[in-house]
């Protein structure tokens, strides 16, 4: 008994290696999936790195209108212009010549000063000035934020110390300035948009290089009926269907870990983005996202019946698949619906595993719960996988098409 079942080991062992020599025979031979697996996750990330590498917005084009016209006003306009994050484009006579500066896209705002800017002032009264912004870029917007924030709080400062007469310094202090505040920016120095997103992209293209390269080689399987010399004469091993699916998991998972290792190593230190997290943890972190990525794949291959229609229902799903992760909107004030749906998904426990440990330089330990629901997707989707075969192999033989040779 003890040799049967050393020998069904063995026999399985030989089985999952059939399958995963098979499987690389079938990728190497299909330029579609090696486009998939390797030009995609190799040129992606360049691509998005090279777009956002400036990091930052400096000298957004502003429009003034000036209607004081007065000393105040032009050291507030030249302090605007002073700041590097925008740049006073043009003094318009009037609101209309500051508009048609916008719906040409020469500036992406207008600040309006009030003819009784001064007087109010003089008054001790508030004097309000007037901001249009273009809302199409919120990169721009936070700089214009930021510049108008600053200068009207330190002119405000300045003005309020001019009629404290007699006061020492400190006191001028004290009034002026109560609770002195100071910013320091955590793991994102530079405050760059780049360092920011580019971390979820590489995720997430990870993920679907992966996905998108096993539904192209599922459907040229459907498509060409090629799915049988995957079981033909196999019925008689035992677990076969189990078999399959690990022996090309192991295919898939092989030709990934170069691959990993340079999209979430090689990337962000070519474009200098935030490292601080130990790089073997990371990949050892990463080893269920590639796995559950991996069955969650072959999974979702079971809705694909040609080649093409891979890009119709998996390419689409990128924007979502970022959207679900929390990069852009946090993950716990999504609908109820949508944090169960992006918890489905591996590159939701992707994201937020890989930005804490690379970005924030957390431990494994500290970010055991992805982890751990990495894991869990992963038995799930290994389930699903080996049930999606099992029904598309016993679909294929209710075919009883003509064996092909």
């Amino acid at each position: 008994m003890e040799n049967r079942f050393f020998k069904s080991i063995k026999t399985g062992l030989a089985d999952i290696c059939y399958i995963w020599r098979k499987e690389y025979v079938a990728v190497f031979r299909d330029v579609g999936a090696m486009l998939f697996f390797f030009a995609l996750p190799f040129a992606y990330p360049l691509l998005y790195a090279f777009i956002y590498n400036t990091e930052v917005v400096y000298d957004v084009p502003l429009a003034v209108v000036d209607n004081s016209r007065t000393q105040l006003s032009r050291e507030m306009c030249r302090r605007i212009d002073a700041s590097p994050n925008t740049e006073i484009l043009s003094y318009c006579a009037n609101l209309n010549e500051a508009k048609e500066l916008m719906y040409k896209r020469d500036c992406f705002g207008i600040l309006e000063i009030p003819g009784d800017f001064d007087k109010k002032l003089a008054r001790g009264e508030q004097s309000p000035v007037i901001f249009y912004s273009d809302m199409s870029l919120l990169l721009n917007y936070k700089n214009f934020l930021i510049t108008l924030t600053d200068v009207s709080l330190d002119m405000g400062k300045e003005l309020q110390s001019r009629t404290l007469t007699g006061a020492t310094p400190a006191q001028i202090d004290m009034v002026t300035d109560p609770i002195p505040s100071f910013s320091f920016v955590l793991y994102n120095p530079s405050g760059g948009f780049a360092s920011f997103i580019i971390p979820a992209l590489l995720v997430v293209i990870l993920q679907q290089s992966i996905i998108l390269g096993i539904g192209i080689l599922a459907g040229g399987l459907y498509e060409h009926r090629k799915l049988r010399h995957y079981y033909q004469n196999r019925e008689k091993i035992r677990n076969n269907v189990l078999h399959l699916v690990l022996g090309k998991a192991i295919c898939y998972y092989s030709l990934f870990i170069v691959t990993t290792m340079y999209m979430l190593h090689i990337i962000p230190w070519l474009f200098d983005y935030p490292q601080l997290g130990n790089q073997w943890e990371i990949y050892s972190f990463m080893a269920p996202f590639l796995l559950s990525s991996i069955f969650f794949g072959i999974t979702l291959s079971v809705f694909i019946r040609e080649r093409e229609s891979v890009f119709l229902i998996i390419v689409f799903t990128s924007m979502i698949f970022l959207f679900a992760s929390g990069i852009t909107w946090p993950y716990d004030r999504m609908p109820v619906i949508w944090q169960i749906l992006g918890g489905l998904i591996p590159s939701t426990w992707g994201v937020e595993g890989f930005i804490r440990m690379n970005t924030e330089g957390a431990t494994i330990s500290d970010v055991r719960g992805p982890f751990l629901n990495l894991w869990i997707l992963t038995g799930i989707y290994f389930v699903t996988a080996c049930i999606v075969y099992n029904y598309q192999i016993w679909k294929d033989k209710r075919r009883n098409l003509p064996q092909e040779i």
